[in-house]
């Protein structure tokens, strides 16, 4: 009698289950179930969202849109295009796809959360065998419809994991990096990064540097605008931190490449040059780092294993005739890149 208890009561709730949970309208329901979040309130949207994160539910009709068809597709939502972390990872999902036989569809949500929404909704709608979903927003409720059986996420991970994401293991790379770097002898260390925003990247990132450097506080950390452009009051923060270190070592770690540009920058326009007058590394190894003189010193994250093994894991679930026990994390190791940074 008592194996009849707990999950699979939840497993059979329906739309109009939830509707009358919530008190509202079936058709409210599978409008926040498809992203049209303007016919609703803010409060009824939250409600709602709270109500499928307690239930954990899953829309039957949705969980098994995918697994009905064999289509021999992959359907990929990349979050930006223009960051060059994803041209790498789509190489990986392309060479693994080619070799398992499968095709990709591939779109982009431009760094647009409700562009993410209905770019997921519209691969959904062309019977793709599985996705693959490089997230805006990894906590967006868009993922409470799709099944683990039938999707990868990667990089950016949520609070809770419900979908198997293919990681960096952020938080360990950094902190080894940081202290090789404290380990050479530089006093003062600063985390570079574009707005925190709750991104599980950049987070675990600076989670990373407080744990190497030892720092209670947030006053080694300077967020900049994600636009590329060199604002004053971060050219300001740089002249106070490098007047007030005169004759010490001062070092600086950026989230990623881009942000590592902006940095480079905004010093050489305070007539600063790396690694004379401060030392730098990055998360991220793009090939301008190598051939940059003096090379820049950074942490290597393999993209394209990352691609290939999101891949590899959505086909083996989806020939699978097992369901999965539970979401995974799956890390990709990263490595220490050194070069003459710092």
């Amino acid at each position: 009698m008592s194996g009849k208890c707990g999950g699979n009561t939840l497993e059979k709730l329906t739309i109009k289950d939830i509707a009358q949970m919530v008190n509202v309208s079936t058709a409210t329901i599978s409008n926040y179930l498809n992203g049209n979040y303007s016919k609703m309130s803010e409060k009824t949207r939250k409600r709602i969202e709270e109500m499928i994160r307690q239930t954990n539910y899953v829309p039957s009709t949705v969980a098994h849109d995918l697994a009905t068809n064999d289509s021999k597709t992959i359907g990929v939502s990349i979050a930006d295009i223009t960051n060059p972390f994803t041209s790498t990872v789509l190489s990986g999902v392309y060479d693994a796809c080619g070799k398992l036989g499968y095709t990709v569809i591939f779109t982009n949500a431009n760094a647009d959360s409700l562009q993410e929404i209905e770019n997921i909704n519209k691969l959904k709608r062309q019977e793709v065998s599985g996705l693959i979903i490089d997230p805006v927003d990894a906590q967006s409720p868009i993922f409470k419809t799709l099944s683990n059986k039938e999707t990868v996420m990667l990089d950016r991970e949520a609070v809770n994991i419900k979908i198997d994401t293919v990681v960096t293991d952020n938080f360990n790379a950094v902190d080894h990096f940081v202290s090789l770097m404290i380990d050479k002898g530089y006093e003062d260390m600063y985390f570079i990064t574009w707005p925190m925003k709750q991104i599980s990247t950049r987070v675990t990132r600076y989670q990373g540097f407080l744990e190497a450097t030892g720092y209670k506080d947030d006053s080694h950390c300077i967020e900049i605008t994600e636009n590329g452009g060199e604002s004053e009051s971060f050219k300001e923060r740089l002249i106070e931190i490098m007047s007030k270190n005169e004759g010490k070592k001062v070092g600086f770690f950026s989230m990623n490449g881009k942000v590592l540009i902006s940095l480079i920058q905004a010093m050489r326009s305070l007539k600063k040059q790396y690694p004379f007058d401060f030392g730098i590394g990055s998360y991220e190894d793009l090939e301008w780092m190598e051939i940059m003189w003096p090379g820049i010193s950074c942490v290597h994250q393999d993209s394209f294993k990352m691609g290939e093994t999101a891949v590899k894991t959505l086909i083996d679930k989806l020939i699978s005739e097992q369901e999965p026990t539970e979401a995974k994390r799956i890390v990709v190791p990263t490595s220490p890149i050194i070069r003459e940074s710092f």
